[in-house]
């Protein structure tokens, strides 16, 4: 995993806790997310339907983005031959 995770100077190796900690803080930076959007922007003003609709349209361009990458990766490896992807494990010397 290319990821390091640092706690105190000291790297995490043990992949569960690795995963639990990258799981915890997307799980977080959803929570923050969701808070926002259904919460502070109902209080500030903007209708429940306008943030309902702001988050339609995310939904919507995570997906289309996503067909774009999947088309575009398609198209440049028909056109420049295949591509494989590695993941490398990191060594200390």
């Amino acid at each position: 995993m290319a990821t390091h995770v640092v706690i105190n100077g000291k790297e995490v190796t043990n992949p569960v806790a690795r995963t639990a900690l990258i799981s915890g803080a997307a799980l977080f930076i959803a929570l923050v997310a969701a808070l926002t959007v259904f919460l502070l922007l109902p209080l500030v003003g903007i209708a429940v339907t306008l943030t309902i609709g702001f988050v339609a349209v995310f939904i919507v361009a995570v997906i289309a983005s996503f067909i774009a990458l999947v088309v575009s990766a398609s198209l440049f490896g028909w056109l420049f031959g295949p591509t494989d992807f590695r993941i490398e494990k990191v060594h200390k010397r």
